[in-house]
């Protein structure tokens, strides 16, 4: 691929934010040689970004319907919605794996202290008013 031929499919880059959403590709410039071009985007890269971010949402949307039967607590959600796994935020919060596991049953996520609720909100990066909250 030639510097010229750099894709620059813009999809996701947002211009009034800080956020510059960018990849590197490497292309042959006018002297032959291999040169570092960003580029905002590609198509094919962009439609499957956004097939995968549809899918994460649909996903969520099934964890959130066994939390509004009573089968899952807020925060399976949550750790779904934002793409966490039970390991990832043991270690963002500092509980154990195991902790995070049983806190994803309603029966035991009724009962977690102030304090670990703080941190798993803090570690998830919402408030805590929103960890207990599927809206």
């Amino acid at each position: 691929m030639k510097v010229n031929e750099v894709p620059q499919d813009n999809a996701f880059l947002q211009e009034e934010t800080e956020i510059c959403l960018r990849d590197r590709y490497y292309a042959l410039d006018e002297e032959g040689k291999f040169r570092e071009v960003p580029s905002v985007g590609w198509k094919p890269k962009n439609a499957a970004i956004q097939f995968a971010w549809n899918n994460r949402e649909e996903e969520a949307d099934k964890i959130r319907e066994q939390v509004v039967q009573g089968k899952l607590s807020p925060l399976a959600y949550h750790m779904e919605r934002l793409l966490m796994t039970p390991a990832i935020l043991s270690k963002y919060a500092g509980l154990s794996r195991r902790k995070i596991v049983r806190y994803c049953k309603p029966k035991y996520f009724s009962k977690i202290k102030p304090e670990e609720l703080s941190c798993l909100a803090v570690a998830l990066n919402i408030n805590v008013e929103e960890l207990i909250s599927i809206d």
